[in-house]
């Protein structure tokens, strides 16, 4: 490792660079907004883990997984448990020989300065926003999902998987897939605020992607409700834009709408591919929209820095560095940060599933004493019982009766939650 060629030029200008970039990424109107610094607050955490900080963070488990696992929210198992450290996130870009020549031909045109600092910094912002991105996925696809995978450069080929135990009792699926034109999306949230209510909790925000929108915007329940608000007589309403969607919710709900859509971009092995930012179907609701904490600790590096590198640390917990080699001769730019989003006091957020609809799947025969659930044959009567059973749990579903339907059955079912769901089948009965 070698100091910089560059290393005057970088020495005047890398820490104001590093930190006009990192306002640049948070904060310029064309850049991404970052849901993570609006939705966690920032909290240091000395001895690198996040088991030692303050809060409700006693649901939290990790397990050391492959990057290729699932992480739906009611994934179990694990490979091997991780005993809560912050991962550390990493990545570099390098100049190459090539590059590097033309570098130095550039440096010799005292008018074409501006453009030399462009070209030997801008590896600098690429770091910040890759940390910046890799953190937003993570904060996403844990708040959306209950679950989240941080890859962790110490431990190539695996990640740690960060469970937040999201309670049962605030897990529910919908009476009726919302895919289905006959779905009643505006009753499932009706649902959710009211057990929310039930367990003390007062939901004032709902998040949701761009997919599950679509699905809105032309339900008819949906658009029924919003002509109802506008006095509108007649059949053929139209489709919804989103912004009269936020105004149904605000309105007649009292729910601030979220929507988020966001994708990312991996690199690996020179090959790119797309993911998404939010776990498929799920949408969650808050009271409010802080949800826990950016927990964040110190760097080796950065208590042990090498005198032949240059550093820069454009905010609390990023560290990006700079240095050179002579065999070949090449600049490397690195970014490192010891940083995991962590959300706090879990029992204050309710799920939905909106694809998850298992009992009203199954064919039933009307008028007979069976009843067939998840792939299996129950007694009636033991169903009826598991239902009322689960209103322990589940005040809002109504009583079920031997006299009802199966399809009424079905419904009452789709409605419990995951906890109700387990009281259910502990009464089941089969044939």
């Amino acid at each position: 490792m070698a100091k910089s060629v560059f290393s005057e030029l970088i020495g005047k200008s890398f820490a104001k660079v590093a930190k006009f970039f990192y306002t640049k990424i948070n904060g310029s109107k064309d850049e991404p907004k970052y849901l993570h610094d609006q939705m966690l607050d920032e909290e240091y955490s000395a001895d690198m883990t996040y088991e030692s900080i303050s809060g409700n963070f006693t649901r939290i488990t990790a397990d050391v997984v492959s990057f290729d696992s699932p992480a739906p929210i009611k994934t179990r198992g694990s490979i091997s448990k991780a005993a809560g450290d912050i991962p550390k996130l990493a990545l570099k870009f390098v100049l190459n020989e090539k590059q590097m020549n033309t570098l130095r031909i550039l440096s010799r045109d005292a008018g074409r300065v501006s453009e030399l600092i462009k070209k030997i910094f801008s590896d600098t912002e690429s770091c910040i926003y890759g940390i910046k991105e890799r953190i937003e996925q993570a904060h996403l696809l844990g708040f959306s999902g209950g679950i989240t995978l941080i890859k962790d450069e110490e431990n190539v080929g695996t990640g740690i998987r960060i469970n937040y135990n999201i309670p049962t009792s605030n897990q529910f699926g919908a009476v009726t897939k919302w895919s289905d034109p006959n779905a009643k999306p505006i009753d499932d949230i009706k649902r959710i605020k009211a057990e929310a209510k039930n367990a003390g909790e007062y939901p004032d925000n709902i998040w949701m992607d761009s997919f599950i929108v679509d699905k809105m915007l032309n339900n008819a329940q949906v658009k029924e409700l919003f002509a109802f608000n506008l006095n509108f007589v007649g059949n053929n309403i139209p489709m919804l834009s989103e912004e009269q969607l936020k105004s149904v919710f605000k309105t007649n709900l009292k729910l601030n709408l979220n929507v988020v859509d966001r994708t990312f971009i991996h690199e690996k092995d020179g090959k790119r591919t797309v993911s998404q930012g939010w776990t498929e179907n799920m949408i969650v609701f808050t009271t409010g929209t802080k949800v826990g904490k950016l927990v964040y600790s110190t760097l080796a590096e950065a208590e042990f820095k090498q005198e032949a590198v240059q550093y820069a640390e454009p905010n609390s917990y990023i560290l990006i560095s700079k240095s050179g080699t002579t065999d070949p001769v090449s600049e490397k730019t690195s970014g490192q940060a010891l940083a995991i989003p962590v959300l706090q006091n879990v029992e204050s957020l309710f799920y939905l599933n909106t694809e998850e609809a298992v009992a009203s799947e199954s064919t039933q025969t009307e008028g007979d004493a069976n009843f067939d659930y998840d792939g299996a044959v129950y007694t009636k009567q033991s169903v009826v019982d598991g239902i009322n059973a689960a209103r322990a749990v589940d005040s809002s579903v109504a009583a079920a009766v031997i006299t009802n339907q199966d399809a009424t059955l079905a419904k009452k079912i789709d409605a419990l939650s995951e906890e109700g769901i387990a009281l259910f089948e502990a009464e089941l009965v089969a044939v």
